[in-house]
């Protein structure tokens, strides 16, 4: 049975200072790990420099998407973004069978990472097969934007980490910058103005210093991952 951690993170236009900060991390403790990618931006670029880490799309299929109208037209716009990617996760989770044999057919694309079961033991990567191709479903456990939303939030791999079958877990660099542990205080955040021309001055009254949150448990995870072979990204996991 496949087993272990893995990091993913949805950049969801999140400013430069935060997706270094989170990136930072992970590279000083030699940790793998996937980026989803919604934009281009010089912290994006030094992402895709990173030889640790894979990037993969972030396809935003909502009403109003800056991505584009169409699924062709989301997808070719986030494959200007990623030209290399094979792994996807989409925004919101938005899913449908036709989607994912459209994706399969008419793009690169060919692992998903938007089957979200919180908490669930035993998983493994599954194939969505059908007349126009297939992709390979990889299931992932943790997102802390939904995690606040838990009577009990799990802030600590501790015990996820000793649960078998694969644990891929979802991070957004805001919620690490900010420690999030509730939405409150990164939708104030969000009111202050444009989010992706934030600085990290005007960040800091919102980062939570009084309960444990998303840094906490993206930091232990990155830990865990350092003492442990230092992770895979979503491809490697499949291969």
């Amino acid at each position: 049975m496949l087993d272990g951690v893995a990091i993913t993170l949805d950049v969801d236009w999140a400013p430069d200072f935060m997706i270094d900060d989170a990136a930072r991390v992970l590279v000083e403790r030699g940790v793998r790990a996937t980026w989803f990618v919604t934009h281009r931006s010089p912290a994006v670029e030094r992402l895709a420099e990173t030889p640790l880490f894979e990037l993969g799309l972030h396809p935003n299929f909502l009403a109003g998407s800056t991505h584009g109208d169409s699924w062709e037209a989301v997808l070719a716009h986030c494959a200007e973004l990623v030209p290399d990617a094979v792994s996807m996760r989409t925004h919101a989770l938005v899913q449908s069978t036709p989607l994912l044999d459209f994706v399969a057919s008419e793009t690169g694309v060919r692992i998903d990472v938007s089957l979200y079961l919180p908490h669930a033991p035993g998983l493994q990567p599954v194939e969505h097969a059908s007349a126009r191709g297939s992709l390979v479903r990889v299931p992932y456990v943790w997102e802390d934007d939904l995690e606040m939303t838990r009577a009990s939030p799990v802030w600590s791999i501790g015990a996820m980490s000793r649960a078998a079958g694969l644990k891929v877990l979802d991070f957004h660099p805001v919620h690490v910058y900010l420690n999030s542990a509730r939405l409150a205080g990164y939708e104030e955040l969000k009111r202050q103005g444009s989010f992706s021309d934030l600085d990290a001055g005007a960040a800091q009254p919102y980062v939570n210093r009084t309960e444990p949150g998303t840094r906490d448990m993206f930091v232990e995870a990155a830990d865990h991952l350092a003492a442990h072979g230092g992770g895979r990204t979503i491809s490697e996991v499949v291969s």
